[in-house]
């Protein structure tokens, strides 16, 4: 089925980055967990710039 743009739902791209996001989230929360500093910044910074790149 077939949904054109106008329709409110977000296009794959979107979602797909939602979801890269989400898990980019998840592991900084999980490194962090770990004490593992410089990768749990990192990680979180990944996944607050894929969440900054959506609202553009």
């Amino acid at each position: 089925m077939v949904v054109p743009p106008s329709s409110g739902t977000p296009s794959v791209g979107v979602r797909v980055q939602r979801h890269l996001a989400v898990r980019a989230l998840v592991l900084a929360l999980l490194l962090g967990l770990t004490g593992e500093v410089l990768l749990t910044v990192l990680v979180m910074l990944v996944g607050i710039g894929l969440l900054v790149l959506m609202t553009e």
